[in-house]
């Protein structure tokens, strides 16, 4: 029962990292891979790629609820959880249809662009918060160690 599990915090950065890449695949391919002049038959390299891009964020999103579920319940105090996720849901949502309400005037590779940058600083807050939540460790550590210099780490 006491096996070690990696923080949800150090495998959410790489979660965001990879939901960022497979974003790029459809950017990348319209980019660098021909599109196919024959209509009809097998899919192309470039759909087998966005296919892959696509399967690989899915499974990104399948790791991201459970673990984001996990980190409220660690950060938020539930009496007042409901209040303080529907405060960030306002601009969230006023976001959202400002993007929708202009949807025609951006082109899907900026759509796709836009999202990979997002995840990306997503990853980079996510590392942001793995060094706050390990802040206190230390200074509870140090402090105890000032305390008394003949203390030593648990070791579990």
């Amino acid at each position: 029962m006491a096996r070690l599990s990696p923080r949800v915090e150090s495998y959410m950065q790489i979660v965001f990292v990879i939901s960022s890449v497979s974003l790029m695949l459809p950017i990348i391919t319209n980019f660098l891979v021909a599109p196919s002049k024959v209509k009809g038959g097998r899919i192309s390299f470039a759909g087998c790629l966005q296919l892959l891009g696509f399967c690989t964020f899915e499974a990104c999103v399948g790791i991201f609820w459970p673990s984001i579920m996990k980190m409220r319940s660690q950060y938020i105090p539930e009496e007042a959880r409901s209040t303080i996720m529907n405060f960030f849901r306002i601009p969230l949502n006023i976001f959202v249809c400002i993007v929708l309400y202009n949807v025609n005037a951006f082109p899907i590779t900026v759509m796709f662009g836009m999202c990979s940058i997002f995840l990306f600083v997503a990853s980079i807050l996510q590392r942001r918060l793995m060094a706050i939540s390990d802040k206190p460790k230390m200074e509870s550590w140090t402090a105890m160690t000032e305390r008394d210099p003949e203390a030593e780490p648990l070791n579990d």
